[in-house]
């Protein structure tokens, strides 16, 4: 397959959180045409807890673009120049108050190909051990333990729809029937 050609780039909007850029692109036709994405500063990581109980630390978190309360698994931003299991550790660290001394990296896939080449990475941690959290007073998070069994009824009845959980999970699912 052809790849497609950045003729030239220029940005639109350059925040903090998130930088916008407009590529000029050839397509493989020989066609110009405008693509725009976002530039990426890291990858992220999702990180699913299992305790001694065999259940799993989920979250509930209100998400103000879909003004909703979301269910998701701790995990966010990691800058290129962190180590990936490091930066895991700190954002679950930051977002439950967990610091797992064991992380098994499942997998990893692009949650947003059409506008970013970041990744995110999806790790299961074990061996957790209770820490003391700095509060993000942007984030509200509701930290609760299910079962996996609870897990699957929740995503079959439509509970579950952010979309890195049930990316996660279905990592999950697929490294636990291997073995």
């Amino acid at each position: 397959m052809k790849k497609w050609k950045t003729v030239s780039s220029k940005v639109i909007l350059d925040h903090p959180r998130m930088k916008v850029v407009e590529d000029m692109v050839e397509l493989p036709s020989g066609k110009i045409t405008d693509y725009v994405r976002f530039e990426s500063r890291g990858n992220s990581a999702s990180i699913m807890c299992v305790n001694n109980e065999k259940k799993f630390l989920l979250q509930k978190e209100y998400s103000y673009p879909s003004d909703t309360v979301v269910i998701q698994l701790p995990g966010g931003f990691v800058d290129f120049k962190e180590n990936i299991e490091e930066g895991a550790n700190r954002e679950l660290m930051e977002e439950s108050n967990y610091r797992a001394n064991k992380l098994i990296l499942l997998g990893s896939y692009l949650p947003n190909n059409r506008k970013s080449k970041s990744l995110c990475y999806v790790f299961l941690a074990t061996n957790l051990v209770k820490e003391a959290k700095q509060k993000d007073e942007q984030e509200f998070i509701e930290n609760f333990w299910v079962s996996e069994e609870e897990i699957d009824e929740m995503i079959k009845n439509n509970e579950i729809k952010e979309g890195n959980m049930l990316a996660a999970w279905s990592l999950y699912k697929s490294k636990k029937e291997l073995g």
